[in-house]
């Protein structure tokens, strides 16, 4: 038999917004009344504060005049066990909290993950703080579950951020297509380089200690740079083998500009900033990786470029273009794969190696006080044992790595880097790993490799004309946008129920244009649940009405961003 909680209003504001907690309450321990918990929170530049342990609910006063400062801010509380949820609806603020549209509770049970990933996609904002309660912060899961907490934050602030800048990305997107047909297919590479050396270069600090024996051996390892490690190398005398480039960003420009690797052959992302065909004039390499979203899938399809993607079996947390360079060598079949330079930690509180930025010096203080999730500072034991600091984007791409090595036994992963390493990689000196390398001339095997490879000319034709018809379907889902904000004006100005059928077939026309699909599959539903973050009540046609308001304007943004722009040009 269920317990009775008969009377009790705030179980009453639970039910309505977090039904699922009243039928698990009804099998939870039966507790006994405690004392509220004392709890003093602290306030950052944040803008999602996480509390662990429903005790907190003392705080409401403070957090209350907190997250009026800003409509945007949330206070989340994280709490695992559900007597402590039975308490909290019998304390002093519990109806407050429950009644408060930007304070929220939710339960967490064992392995915490999913929930958390729940709660994330709600709430996919950047800059978070987490804290608990004086009594949770002893438990011994609290590190762990803000570690992961953190992951995933960077992990789904980057997809959701992918997802609603993608007009932005259209930019890079479409005059980087245009490149494909002067391009060689890089996959096209696959198994051609088997138990050829590798070396994946970093542009850490520690990738000034390998430039000496690095220099002796261009014509016995392939030489594989990506990012700053190409200014890095370049201005030190290094000329790589490939050159690798996927970063969406300007400074991704900022930083190849500076470098001297000219002649280089060039493997790029979709994402690149189409500004870095300014600063290289060597033959380019197309690289089939799934990082240019459902944009980049339309036109493959479209041109029959079907190779299997480059490191979607990295996961998730791979963010960065030293684990695409990873992905790359190990598609080309080389053995054993060596990474130099990649700290993945501030050595000698340094983040880059000379000559990739004039200042690279850092501040443990300042970077204490950065409050996005990937840049959160952690201290951790580097491959000699020594306390470094360290980041959580770090800690995801070395354990990111440590799997991928785990998953492809048959190669040989050795890490010569001083930094924070990967876990179950061996750690040696590029001396000692690579003494009996045999000469083997890489430049001639690229190159003959590359001429039979190039995609097709031809191709350009087919761009064009399927930019033509993308350029007037987003011509008519912008026509769609205005009769749908014209036709919620007039149900606001009749108060009529909605949606109404007009509304239903705008919607299911909208649905079907052939630009959404392909460009922006994913931004209507990631709208319609960012603006109605974990409400499950129903909604009356008035919230309704804004919530159609408030989507097909930010629509109407978008579209107007790629037709003023004229990135379908």
């Amino acid at each position: 038999m269920g317990k009775s909680f008969v009377g009790n209003s705030s179980l009453d504001l639970l039910s309505e917004r977090y039904p699922e907690l009243v039928f698990l309450l009804n099998f939870s321990s039966s507790c006994e009344a405690l004392p509220e918990e004392e709890f003093i929170p602290e306030f950052k530049a944040v803008e999602v504060l996480y509390i662990y342990g429903i005790g907190g609910s003392s705080a409401y006063p403070s957090l209350k005049k907190w997250v009026l400062e800003e409509k945007t801010r949330r206070v989340v509380f994280l709490e695992d066990s559900l007597s402590a949820i039975e308490r909290f609806l019998s304390s002093t603020y519990s109806e407050q909290i429950l009644q408060d549209s930007q304070m929220f509770l939710s339960y967490l049970e064992e392995p915490y993950a999913k929930k958390l990933e729940e709660i994330v996609s709600n709430y996919p904002l950047e800059h978070v703080f987490i804290q608990a309660t004086k009594s949770y912060r002893r438990k011994p899961q609290f590190e762990q579950l803000c570690l992961q907490l953190l992951r995933i934050t960077t992990v789904v602030h980057a997809g959701t951020t992918e997802i609603l800048k993608a007009h932005h990305m259209l930019a890079n997107l479409m005059r980087n297509i245009s490149k494909w047909p002067h391009s060689f297919l890089a996959n096209r590479f696959q198994g051609q380089f088997v138990n050829v050396p590798a070396i994946i270069c970093g542009a850490g600090p520690s990738l000034l200690d390998a430039i000496e024996p690095l220099k002796n051996l261009q014509d016995r390892a392939l030489i594989l740079a990506g990012g700053s490690a190409i200014t890095a190398l370049s201005n030190q005398g290094i000329t790589p083998h490939l050159n690798i480039a996927a970063d969406p960003n300007f400074e991704e420009f900022e930083r190849l500009k500076t470098a001297s690797a000219y002649e280089t052959p060039l493997i790029y992302a979709t994402r690149v900033h189409p500004d870095i065909w300014n600063t290289c004039n060597g033959q380019m390499g197309y690289l089939v990786s799934d990082t240019g979203g459902i944009c980049e899938k339309h036109f493959e399809n479209l041109l029959g470029i079907n190779h299997q993607a480059v490191g979607p079996d990295l996961g998730m947390e791979a963010l960065s273009v030293t684990t695409l360079s990873l992905a790359f060598a190990a598609e080309m079949g080389c053995n054993p794969i060596v990474f130099i330079g990649v700290d993945l930690s501030y050595t000698g509180m340094q983040k880059y190696a000379e000559k990739v930025v004039s200042h690279s010096a850092i501040d443990p203080k300042m970077l204490q006080e950065n409050t996005q999730a990937s840049e959160k500072l952690l201290r951790r034991k580097n491959v000699k044992g020594e306390l470094v600091y360290t980041t959580v984007k770090w800690i995801m791409e070395s354990e990111c790595i440590a799997s991928f090595a785990k998953k492809h036994k048959s190669c040989r992963f050795i890490n010569a880097t001083s930094g924070l390493g990967f876990k179950d990689i061996e750690n040696s000196s590029l001396e000692e790993v690579s003494m009996d390398w045999k000469p083997i001339d890489l430049h001639a095997a690229i190159h003959q490799k590359m001429q039979l490879y190039q995609l097709d000319l031809r191709f350009s034709e087919a761009i064009a004309s399927e930019k033509e018809k993308l350029c007037s379907s987003i011509l008519r889902l912008q026509e769609m946008t205005l009769r749908m904000l014209k036709i919620t004006h007039q149900a606001f100005a009749q108060e009529v129920s909605i949606p109404t059928a007009k509304m239903t077939l705008l919607e299911f026309d909208f649905q079907e244009e052939l630009a959404l699909n392909a460009l922006f599959p994913f931004l209507d539903s990631t709208l319609d649940r960012l603006l109605d973050p974990c409400e499950k009540r129903k909604r009356s046609d008035k919230e309704m009405l804004k919530h159609f308001l408030e989507k097909y304007t930010s629509w109407k943004e978008v579209l107007e961003h790629v037709i003023e722009q004229n990135l379908m040009g």
